[in-house]
């Protein structure tokens, strides 16, 4: 099988901030892979710390690594982004990376089998569950959720389910990101990606295996998304107002950008913001369910059409 993609070209954009105490193990995980054809950006959002790989295997290694260090820091989010047009166009997939995870040796590869596959003119977003470890990646701690509804765009508007340290797109895709990077802030580059590319008309394949271990330390940016401490965490971000404020800023860009939508994802958004800015009760919750938007879970659809009668989102 791995034969069958010799001549296929991967490049992975890996976003670096002060991360030396786990990149090697990271960047040895990715280089382990079974598909050998790679080659590794990384991108140093202007750290205070050099990046230090003290513990790469082979010249032959150090050569598929390419390293550039941002002149000012600007949010891991715009780093990915900016990360994945600098890279170029000459290869066939790309992928995100984190700094301090673990790629399964079969990642790469289930990636791509996923992606290369009929319709090959169609935007192709692959992403997949995590396993949770602790900050020694030696104790399996859990795992992400395993959503059972279809992705598309109505679900994004509300969620997002493409971790980003699992995410891997073919070039169609990657050259429809790349159109939509100068906006002046993002909620996070994964979303962003769910968001555009469903929106656009494109596949998003969720896999149900997992692919990455997922480091739980305290300087995680984003950590785990499930367990009693995090539906307190979500329930606080509804109280801040922090996801009418995502909603807000990924709305603001999707406008922007609507020229790339589909006419049915664009009604959808429509709808949406409409339901968002009325005023009326009724109003609000009819064009909440015109719009079709949605949780993977029932519970918390029924949470976020509180929270719009709320105003809250």
């Amino acid at each position: 099988m791995i034969n069958k993609y010799a001549n296929k070209k991967i490049a992975i954009v890996l976003g670096f901030y002060n991360g030396n105490k786990f990149i090697d193990a990271q960047i040895n995980s990715i280089l382990e892979q079974s598909f050998k054809n790679i080659d590794i950006f990384i991108f140093d959002d202007n750290s205070n710390m050099k990046i230090e790989l003290r513990k790469i295997k082979s010249k032959n290694d150090e050569s598929k690594i390419k390293i550039t260090k941002r002149e000012k820091n600007i949010g891991y989010a715009k780093n990915f982004l900016l990360g994945l047009k600098e890279v170029g166009n000459d290869y066939d997939f790309y992928a995100f990376s984190d700094q301090d995870d673990i790629w399964e040796k079969d990642k790469i590869i289930r990636s791509i089998n996923a992606l290369d596959s009929k319709n090959s003119n169609t935007p192709k977003l692959y992403c997949s569950r995590t396993t949770y470890y602790n900050s020694e990646c030696k104790k399996e701690i859990g795992a992400s959720k395993n959503y059972s509804k279809k992705p598309s765009f109505a679900n994004s508007l509300l969620q997002n389910i493409a971790g980003g340290n699992t995410i891997m797109m073919n070039n169609i895709a990657r050259d429809l990101v790349i159109k939509t990077v100068q906006s002046k802030e993002y909620i996070s580059h994964d979303w962003w990606c769910y968001q555009i590319i469903s929106g656009a008309g494109g596949e998003i394949i969720f896999d149900k295996n997992k692919t990455v271990k997922y480091r739980q330390h305290n300087n995680n940016l984003i950590g785990k998304n499930n367990g009693f401490h995090d539906v307190k965490t979500r329930i606080l971000e509804f109280a801040s107002g922090k996801v009418k404020q995502w909603s807000d800023v990924n709305l603001k860009n999707l406008i922007n950008f609507r020229y790339l939508l589909t006419e049915d994802n664009n009604e959808i958004l429509e709808n949406f913001r409409k339901a968002r800015i009325a005023k009326n009760i009724f109003e609000k919750l009819s064009y909440y369910f015109k719009s079709g938007v949605f949780r993977q879970s029932k519970k918390e659809s029924i949470i976020f059409t509180i929270g719009l009668i709320l105003n809250m989102i």
